[in-house]
């Protein structure tokens, strides 16, 4: 069991145009990277021009991310929606995963985009990655 492990959930508004794919993937790039040198684990999503992210790590590594986070000007208006102790990471094996939207439903759109908790994002984003992880399996059976 990992001590002082944490998770903290956030929405901001993006400055990036949400077709400017060498922008998001730079970003993505650099954090996996970061996140791997800090031990934290997570996943960001992407929709309707909002980035919205579910961390995990320990305390004071989560804290200097949102550090970061806060003064990075590609994006503006970071709320965060939750965080608390955790005994365990969900997002274990990802320095940053990358779930897709686009299949969520209106109620999982607005929970994610607009009105949801810290938990009901986390779960929300969760779901998105099992249903990546499953088509994954799915297709290497093939």
């Amino acid at each position: 069991m990992e001590k002082n492990l944490i998770r903290l959930v956030y929405r901001s508004k993006s400055c990036i145009a949400h077709d400017d794919v060498a922008e998001l993937d730079a970003i993505f790039k650099v954090s996996r990277r970061n996140n791997n040198l800090d031990g934290i684990t997570g996943a960001l999503a992407l929709p309707d021009g909002k980035f919205v992210q579910s961390i995990e790590g320990e305390k004071s590594k989560v804290g200097l991310l949102m550090k970061r986070i806060r003064a990075d000007n590609r994006h503006e208006d970071v709320t965060v929606l939750g965080e608390w102790e955790v005994q365990a990471r969900l997002f274990r094996g990802w320095d940053m995963a990358r779930p897709d939207p686009t299949p969520l439903s209106q109620q999982s759109f607005r929970i994610v985009t607009e009105n949801g908790s810290g938990a009901q994002v986390t779960s929300v984003l969760l779901d998105l990655m099992s249903k990546v992880e499953r088509r994954y399996v799915v297709g290497m059976a093939h």
